[in-house]
């Protein structure tokens, strides 16, 4: 009896800037296995050791060249960034875009922050924009007493799932190209 062969997946990288952010990506990477999609995001929290925009992308870049050595190249590269961290310094904004181009990684900004990213993904609420972290915050407080950060997958998985992610890529351009093109997206 021949055993079946099983395709290798396509690895895809993943950055994130913290717990709650690698709690979401490793959400994604259940929701693609769930939609059988030949993919594997490797999601990795950037936080130890770089602090800003900056530091995190040339950090993801370490980690992807420190990945090659023992894998693939992954087919695609992308980070979740908190906006609100150069959203009054459009140099440093302009920097972060200009370094993620040349290091062929996908920033997906957080608009501000995290937080309200997961507020997008709840019914009723895709569209909503709160101006601040704090206001962000206490949105998803509101929308979502049970939410304490950071939040794991499993608790994650319990409020958020593919219709929820696909509402907040409607909203969310540079989420929905990612979400595309890793297959969560048609």
């Amino acid at each position: 009896m021949r055993r079946p062969i099983i395709k290798p997946k396509t690895p895809i990288f993943l950055g994130c800037e913290g717990e709650s952010e690698q709690a979401y990506g490793q959400l994604l990477n259940d929701l693609l296995q769930a939609e059988g999609r030949p993919v594997h995001l490797e999601v990795v929290n950037l936080s130890p050791g770089a602090g800003d925009p900056i530091a995190r992308l040339r950090r993801a870049a370490q980690e992807i060249a420190r990945r090659r050595q023992r894998r693939s190249e992954f087919a695609r590269r992308a980070v979740l960034l908190d906006l609100d961290q150069v959203q009054n310094d459009n140099q440093r904004r302009q920097q972060a875009e200009q370094l993620a181009n040349q290091l062929d990684i996908r920033i997906i900004w957080q608009e501000p922050c995290h937080e309200a990213l997961l507020l997008r993904h709840l019914n009723g609420f895709a569209q909503h924009r709160p101006p601040s972290t704090p206001a962000s915050a206490n949105a998803l407080n509101g929308a979502w007493p049970q939410y304490a950060k950071p939040m794991t997958k499993i608790l994650l998985a319990r409020r958020i799932g593919l219709a929820d992610v696909r509402r907040a890529a409607n909203v969310e351009p540079a989420l929905a190209a990612f979400l595309h093109d890793i297959g969560l997206l048609p």
